[in-house]
């Protein structure tokens, strides 16, 4: 915990100060480039992050949580919990219009809350983070009371999460599918163009005369446009921003790391991602899954540090949990499955599974042969699924890696068709998990291991009523912990958001979320 905490200080350190003549600037085109291109910038409509790095400067919301942890006002002046833990009332700022003009009141609020869960509405992340809303209530012009059927304490934090960002009704109502790709909000950037496969424009609000929160000025920005460029292919990617095409990439692949933090002319910039981590959700529904021991035996032979020494070589930290440990750390979790191929093999042992002549073991004729749905990127096989299966081979288990395409990929996860996808979870709450463990959402996103577990399900409940930040620890930590003796996952490694600038960019900020705010950054070329 102490290292990302160090990590994050450190963090903000390196985007931190803006050089004083810089803050006078007032132009500039600041150049990015992106591993993806979003499936909607409509924050409401979004699963995928990519479309919150975008429009962090865009959409403003509700409440800001620092790199700290910290919520603070942002478009609510300030907010009251009720007793019962049922409903949030927003005072909320008087000085704000979206970028077509119309004002932001409660209305706005209002309207957006009740946007995202309209059944015809196609909901993204957005649709969880209102589990339970039962309406908005405008008390008068800039006061709104959010209700809950039941007491719903992660509320506030996603308040000030992207996905619960506030968009413009009158756009909404007016522009139809544009919203996908010019959603209009408050922040110090609109959006100006998008074209598909290639890039999005986003330039500066004239009217924006408020000091964003983590900023260390009030009124525009200094730069005049960002251009977002998308560039999936991780070599080209860098390639543009050592030429100087791109003044700052993200997701730099660890192969290219060491080269980029020998160039004087660049600077890395690291911040821990919340949520999940890289994690393999283990269908335990599926035999040989059905049998703990095979799942606890996989978890001791999966070495973890040969992925921080190969594919994550710069870029990750051992994971422990099935939560970052920025979220949540403790020595109990840190302790938990050490690489211990010995262990595995004796565990596989104990469940019937004995050495076969080639290396495989077998049960009653039958060989340990499991099946990981992985995507089909169009890069060639996915690393980690590659490290898994080499492991795994070692203690006589034969892993297939089936990989396709995101839909169906899908498919097989909702049928709980396989033995459990690999993937991740940004959340800002610990609450991130519930979409992974609690029985109501198997055959949904994401419970993919399938797994129907009352006490797991009353803890998941209760993480949600709880509003007592030590209280909510000892549940969250409780999961954890379940979730580790039962062996529900595998956790591999806590990403890290890893960006590259050219050194003359400057003033970038980073939110809990570990998405970039471009409020304050300047560009000296």
């Amino acid at each position: 915990m102490i290292a990302l905490r160090v990590l994050a200080v450190t963090v903000l350190v390196l985007a931190g100060a803006i050089a004083h003549h810089a803050a006078a600037q007032s132009s500039g085109t600041l150049v990015l480039g992106l591993d993806q291109e979003p499936p909607t910038l409509d924050p409401h409509a979004s699963p995928s992050a990519v479309t919150y790095q975008i429009i962090a400067s865009v959409t403003e919301c509700l409440l800001y949580k620092a790199p700290d942890g910290k919520l603070s006002p942002w478009l609510a002046e300030s907010w009251t919990t009720a007793k019962d833990g049922r409903s949030v009332t927003f005072k909320l700022r008087r000085d704000v219009k979206f970028h077509d003009g119309t004002p932001f009141n409660a209305d706005a609020v209002k309207f957006n809350f009740d946007r995202i869960v309209d059944p015809k509405f196609k909901a993204g992340g957005a649709r969880a983070q209102l589990a339970g809303y039962a309406g908005s209530r405008v008390l008068d012009e800039f006061t709104v009371q959010v209700s809950f059927e039941t007491p719903y304490a992660p509320f506030l934090t996603y308040a000030a999460a992207g996905t619960l960002s506030l968009v413009s009704p009158k756009a909404v109502r007016e522009t139809g599918d544009a919203v996908h790709t010019r959603p209009i909000g408050t922040g110090p950037f609109m959006m100006k163009d998008y074209v598909a496969k290639d890039h999005t424009t986003m330039v500066r609000n004239p009217a924006y005369n408020r000091k964003a929160p983590g900023s260390e000025r009030s009124g525009p920005p200094p730069l005049e446009a960002v251009v977002w460029k998308f560039i999936p292919e991780a070599g080209t990617r860098v390639t543009t921003l050592e030429s100087g095409e791109t003044q700052g990439v993200y997701n730099v692949p660890a192969q290219s790391l060491p080269r980029l933090e020998k160039n004087s002319a660049l600077r890395i910039e690291k911040a821990p991602w919340p949520g999940v981590p890289r994690i393999w959700l283990l269908n335990i529904t599926k035999p040989p899954m059905d049998d703990v021991r095979v799942r606890r035996a996989i978890n001791y032979a999966i070495d973890k540090e040969a992925f921080l020494a190969t594919v994550f070589k710069g870029t990750a930290l051992k994971a422990n949990a099935p939560l970052t440990a920025v979220m949540l750390d403790d020595a109990s979790l840190r302790q938990a499955y050490p690489f211990d191929a010995a262990r595995a093999k004796s565990l596989l042992g104990e469940a019937g599974w004995q050495p076969g002549g080639d290396g495989i073991r077998a049960r009653g004729g039958q060989r340990l042969e499991i099946v990981l749905n992985a995507i089909e990127y169009g890069g060639g096989p996915d690393p980690t699924a590659q490290l898994i299966q080499s492991s795994l081979h070692e203690v006589g288990i034969d892993l297939k890696i089936k990989a396709q395409a995101r839909p169906p990929w899908y498919e097989d996860n909702y049928r709980c068709a396989t033995h459990g996808p690999v993937m991740f979870l940004r959340a800002t709450d610990p609450d991130g998990v519930f979409s992974l463990f609690h029985s109501s959402l198997v055959g949904s996103n994401f419970n993919w291991s399938c797994v129907k577990n009352p006490r797991l399900d009353a803890l998941l409940e209760q993480g949600r009523r709880e509003s007592d930040p030590g209280k909510r620890r000892a549940i969250y930590l409780s999961i954890a912990q379940l979730a580790l003796d039962e062996a529900l996952t595998v956790p591999l490694v806590d990403e890290l958001s890893v960006w590259a600038f050219r050194a003359g960019v400057q003033g970038v900020r980073y939110n809990f979320n570990a998405y970039p705010s471009l409020a304050d950054a300047t560009l000296r070329r």
